[in-house]
This record gives structure tokens, sequence and C-alpha cells, in this order.
């Protein structure tokens, strides 16, 4: 062994040998506050790059359940930090003391930080007992989790990691060809690498690969991010659309209010028709403008006979403009136990007046539009959603046709499911619409977060998306990625643009979340590998076999 080797090892033992608990836990909390601080608003997506490396230092050479304590920690505080914004909405919405509403918060951030937490532990245990690389192991079981956690146990995916790269346009375009979660994946490389390079615990021949690899990957990246949005710059559009997109701004407190209900259909009724003075091909309501129940034909209860009214001056107000107008709102229906329920609802309603189509939302808010498991959580939850009471879920997504294009729809956080966009994609959508309703966040980081989770919609399908917020941020999202046409937070008004789309599907379009599939099916044999291998161990030396333990034995 050569002298500097040594030298080498003694310094990491020293300092290996004076992390105590605490230094530990402080480590995994300035991890997770600097993960927290890379997404909007923060937005220091920087911090992403490097945020895991005071984890992977405080890990090194802890036992199995210390890694995994440490990465929920670290993934607890991140989530604090960057869904600040429930406590907002619980406080605000619902009228739940500030330190009460604390604790859903706290809740939902410990339940998603134990996907983190797995993600971690099953990437150390398969590195040390396999003889692998952590830079090997932890692209591929974070994008793991992550996919996980978009179905199991609530269907919540939100702030995946390679989120916080939204605005790094030329880098993130190969989630064409592997979502999002082959950026997150990236990401995850990167920091394992740096660790690895800073702070020795490999030997060179390994920084060296890893350096390199990590270089190849970054170029091949960038070079293929530039040549994509070179082409899809000079490609010639297939059609063009011209898009008015109306923000109402209409207050969350007032929106559900009876008594303001004329005044809120007013302020849409103006606007759509300033909008028809400059020749749009269609008007884009928010989601729920129309806050009334809307049914697809006259027939109505006694009961709602004011809501068949405002139907039908909707209905006249299309005619009159001659223009097709896209809006959410309520709809009674009955669900398949045979009891009266609602459903978030999108309609097109055409030049003539007819309404053309709807689309019932599929992707219900859990705890907001429906409780899961309700015999278990129904008598401890209290929904935000006033007057709507559990949502019927829709189960086919509809595409809307106007003047060429199939047009589709994603209402509110449906957004944030790559999967469930890209199959309206592979349907045939030549543009998404994405109508939401965000006045529920306030000035919080959750309009700002929704809006970069929607912008890798249109990378991952390269099709452009039209999002259209009662409070804001509306925006005309290109198929690269870019946002343009981004309105202020709570300003009332419409813009109008023209939206064009091109004849092209993507590999993710096509094979959707194959890649973090494969990485969930590798994490699972890796492992089951790593247990059949070393059933006998009790302790994780390192991130990798042959490197220094806490004792600075080999």
């Amino acid at each position: 062994m050569r002298r500097s080797d040594t030298a080498s090892r003694a310094v990491r033992t020293v300092l290996n040998g004076s992390l105590n608990t605490p230094s530990r836990l402080a480590l995994c909390v300035i991890s997770g506050a600097a993960l927290g601080a890379a997404f909007p608003k923060f937005d220091i997506n920087l911090l992403a790059w490097v945020a895991f490396v005071p984890l992977l230092y405080a890990v090194e050479g802890e036992t199995m359940g210390r890694v995994f304590g440490c990465a929920w920690l670290q993934g607890l505080t991140c989530y604090v930090v960057s869904l600040y914004w429930i406590e907002f909405t619980l406080h605000h919405f619902a009228g739940v003391n500030p330190i009460l509403a604390a604790g859903p918060l706290v809740l939902l951030a410990a339940i998603m930080a134990l996907f983190s937490g797995f993600a971690i532990w099953a990437a150390q245990f398969a590195a040390v007992r396999l003889g692998l690389p952590i830079f090997v192991t932890l692209p591929i079981a974070w994008p793991a989790m992550e996919w996980l956690r978009s179905f199991f146990p609530i269907g919540f995916p939100w702030n995946l990691l390679g989120y916080t790269a939204y605005r790094n346009l030329e880098l993130i375009q190969f989630a064409e060809i592997t979502g999002v979660y082959g950026v997150s994946a990236l990401i995850v490389f990167f920091n394992a690498v740096v660790f690895i390079v800073l702070f020795g615990r490999h030997s060179r021949r390994v920084q060296t690969w890893s350096l390199g690899a990590l270089t190849a990957l970054m170029l091949a990246a960038v070079a293929f991010g530039i040549m994509r949005i070179d082409r899809l710059q000079s490609q010639p559009p297939a059609g063009r659309i011209r898009v008015a997109m109306v923000q109402g701004d209409i207050p969350q407190s007032i929106k559900w209010d009876p008594a303001f209900l004329d005044t809120s259909f007013e302020v849409y009724f103006d606007q759509t028709q300033q909008a028809a003075r400059h020749h749009v091909d269609l008007v884009v309501w928010p989601e729920a403008a129309a806050a009334f129940f809307f049914q697809p034909t006259a027939l109505y209860p006694p009961r709602f006979a004011g809501d068949a009214l405002y139907r039908e001056r909707l209905l006249k107000l299309a005619a009159g403009i001659g223009d097709p107008i896209l809006f959410g709102a309520p709809a009674l229906g009955v669900a398949s136990d045979g009891e009266i329920g609602t459903y978030n609802r999108a309609y097109l309603v055409s030049g003539a007046g007819k309404v053309v189509d709807y689309y019932d939302k599929i992707q219900l808010v859990p705890f907001g539009e429906y409780v899961p498991m309700r015999p278990l959580l129904g008598r401890l939850v209290n929904r935000i959603v006033h007057g709507f009471g559990d949502m019927i879920a829709g189960s086919v997504q509809t595409l809307f046709p106007v003047k060429g294009a199939q047009l589709g729809v994603l209402i509110c956080y449906e957004s944030i499911f790559p999967d469930l966009t890209r199959r309206a994609v592979k349907r045939g959508a030549d543009v998404l619409i994405n109508i939401t309703n965000d006045a529920w966040y306030g000035e919080s980081s959750a309009p700002s977060q929704l809006l970069a989770m929607a912008a890798l919609r249109a990378v991952e399908t390269k099709v452009p998306m039209v999002r259209v917020a009662n409070t804001g941020i509306s925006a005309i999202i290109e198929p690269d990625g870019r946002i343009t046409a981004r309105t202020p937070l709570f300003k009332r008004g419409t813009e109008i643009e023209d939206v064009s789309w091109r004849p092209r599907r993507t590999v993710y379009t096509v094979v959707g979340d194959l890649f973090s599939e494969i990485c969930f099916v590798l994490t699972l044999v890796g492992v089951l590998l790593a247990i059949l291998r070393g059933r006998g161990a009790q302790t994780v030396p390192s991130p990798v076999a042959g490197t220094l333990n806490r004792n600075g034995s080999s």
C-alpha cells in the first residue's frame, strides 16, 4: 500500500470517528432542507445536485437500521420544507388551528419519507453485500421508489426529484425516453459521484471511472437536448389554434357561496366576450369555473332549477360569440353503489351552443375529493372541499376536437401523473389542456410546483400544454418544456396565445414507465441477492465493499 493511501485512510478514520449521533442527524436535516429548497418556490435547483452528499456521509459505516432512519429523517425534512402549503390550506380554508394543521403536513411528509428511506437503504444494502459502488445502486433504487409512490398507497407523486431540473431545458430532454424518473436517476448519480470523489471512499480507479461515466452522461444528455430542441423549433407545425386563457381570479372564500354565483359567472361572461373580439379558436376556463351543476342535457331535478338557468346562459354565450368554450364544472351522477354523487368534469361546448362532449376527472385528490380507506379513516378526516362529499372518479379519457386538433384534458393535479398524461397523448392528443383551481394554496409554493411538474409532461410527450388556473399560474408550455405567456398570481385577465403542435410521438409515449419499472425490478432483485449473499452481516462497513469501517480497518 502506498504511503499517500495510508495517510488518506488515516484522515478518513479520524473524520469518521468524530461524527457522533447529533452530528449525523444534523447532516440528515441539512441534506433534507437543501433538497426541499431545490423545489419551487425556493427554486435553488442546483442544491439538488449535491443535497444527498451530507446524507451519504452521515450513513457511511452505520447499521442498516440507522441507514434507514437517517434517510427517513432527510426525507421528512425535505417534504416538510417543500409541502408547507398543506398547513396553509388547512388553516385558511378548512378553519383548522395552525398548530393542528401542521399535523397532516407532518403525517404526509412522514409517509412520503418512507420511500426515501427505503431507496437509500436498498441502495446501501445492495452496494455493500454485492460489492457494488453506491453510484450504481442509488440511481436504480431512487427512481424505483418514486415510481412506486405514484400509485401506492394513495398515489401522490408530488415533487419527484427530477422536477428540480425543469428549467435546465437542454439537460432534461431525454425525459422523452425515460420519463421524469430518468432525470431523477441522473441527479442522484451526480450526488453519488460527488460523494465518492470528495471523500475518497473508493479506490482511484473507481473514482476515475465514476467521474468519467458522469461526464459522459452529462455531455450526452446536453447534446441530445440541444439536438432535440433545435429539431423541434425547425420542424414545421402540423396545425395551430388560437387560445384564450381566462383567469377569473375568484377567491376561494366566495367561490361556492350562492350569493356570489352571479358575480362570478359575470366575470367569465365578460372576459369571454372580450376574448372573442380577437378571433380566437377556443376559450378555456379553469377547473370548476362554472360553480354550478352543469349537466349534459337540460334535464335537472326540480331543486336544481337555478343551475339549469345558468347552464342555458353559458350555452347562449358560446352561441353568441360563435367560438367553442372548454370549461370545468361539477356534475351530478350516480355512483356504482347507487348513491348520488358528483363528478369533477370538463365540458366542451361548440360555437353553436351545443355540448360536444365531457371528461370526468380520473385521478381524484386523496383527502380532498375522496377519502382513501374510508371505513378506517372516514371519521378522522375533515375534507377540504366543502359541499361536494366524495366524488366519483371517471374512467375514460376524452379527446375534444377543435379546429383539426385533438385536445386531451387534465384536471388539476392530474398533471403530476406522467402515465395518465402519456396515455392521453398515445390515444391521439395533439394539445394538452390543464385546467385547475390553485386558489387553495394562496401565494405559497404549490402553484409554482404544479407548473414545474406540468412542464415535464410536455417534455416527456413533446406535446404543448395550455394551463389555465383560476388564480394563476396560467401559462403555455412548449413541447421542449419552455414556459411562456406566464400570468401572475391573483390577477384577473385573459391571455390570448397561438399554440402549435407537431405530429411526433416519443419513446416514453409508446413504452410508458418502462425505465422506472426496470429499476424497480432490479432493486427487488438486488435486495434479494444481498439477503441471500450476506445473511450473517449485522453492520454496513461503507457504501462499497473493501473500504474502511468506523474503526479504520479494511
